[in-house]
């Protein structure tokens, strides 16, 4: 009789193990290929990392940097996540409720980390929102600081939905736990300019539509300039991506993330289609011959 009670205990011990929900951590990146996140932030105050009135959201979103990579360069691509529902809801709908009549305050960004070796050459990569068209100077050095932003995703992985889904989200304010707050971690205001370490402003209030950019380290020279390039797609293909041929990145105020590259314009298709024509009656007319 014993034996039966232990032999059930142990089933029954075995069944509500493999039923408990897995712990769904964020993919930062510390060992390479980390998801794409989503960061909004309120402030209501006049300071950045202070106060009652100060809110911040992180969205898992469940793509990875390398798919993202893999996109770069094709016409067409579109992703979206709608943050009004499933395990986004909750947390959206607590920041709406929070900044009442504010909603046109909220700042978001999007990144991704990879660091996998922050002393190799590329060991350091990271994807982020940039509302410039031309990167300005950056270091070696300030990109590898960069992933002090670990500690802000481990922080939050246990708060909100991380911790049960798949793709979850959570929120916080400058009173929570350490780290969780999305613009006070070791002290540096981080929403602006991810820590103080861009050159560049990577947050943008809703509505914005922000370029895409992917900075690495050059080489192992904290002084050498980063590599810094854009996501997009050469549409004139001139070398360059400039201005109406960058991937963009924006986030309503209904709460709908998109990510959308761009396609040619109606004119550059009908070049196009009118240069295969010129070419089809060049080879017909050869065959002919």
């Amino acid at each position: 009789m014993k034996m039966n009670f232990k032999l059930k205990a142990l089933a029954v011990a075995a069944i509500m193990a493999a039923s408990a929900p897995a712990f769904a951590a964020i993919d930062g990146g510390v060992t390479g290929n980390g998801e794409l996140l989503l960061n909004v932030r309120y402030y209501g105050g006049d300071s950045a990392t202070t106060g009652g009135d100060d809110i911040s959201g992180l969205f898992d979103l469940g793509f990875h940097l390398n798919d993202m990579l893999a996109a770069n360069g094709q016409t067409g691509f579109s992703k979206t996540w709608d943050l009004a529902t499933g395990a986004y809801g909750a947390s959206w709908n607590q920041l709406l409720n929070f900044v009442g009549a504010n909603k046109g305050q909220i700042e978001f960004n999007v990144i991704a980390l990879d660091d996998t070796d922050r002393n190799l050459t590329g060991g350091s990569r990271y994807l982020m929102t940039g509302n410039v068209d031309s990167w300005p100077s950056q270091g070696n050095t300030n990109v590898k600081t960069m992933n002090v932003m670990e500690q802000y995703l481990d922080a939050n992985n246990s708060r909100g939905t991380h911790a049960t889904a798949a793709n979850g989200a959570s929120t916080a304010t400058p009173t929570d736990a350490p780290n969780t707050f999305f613009g006070a971690i070791n002290g540096f205001g981080q929403g602006d300019n991810w820590l103080a370490k861009t050159t560049v402003d990577t947050t943008q209030v809703l509505g914005t539509e922000q370029n895409f950019w992917f900075l690495t380290t050059s080489s192992t020279s904290n002084l050498a300039q980063a590599t810094k390039t854009p996501f997009g797609v050469d549409l004139n293909h001139d070398g360059v991506i400039g201005a109406g041929e960058f991937t963009k990145v924006t986030l309503s105020q209904d709460g709908v993330l998109s990510i959308t590259s761009p396609v040619p314009e109606a004119d550059t298709w009908a070049m196009l289609l009118a240069g295969l024509g010129m070419l089809g009656a060049m080879v017909r007319r050869r065959a002919g011959a």
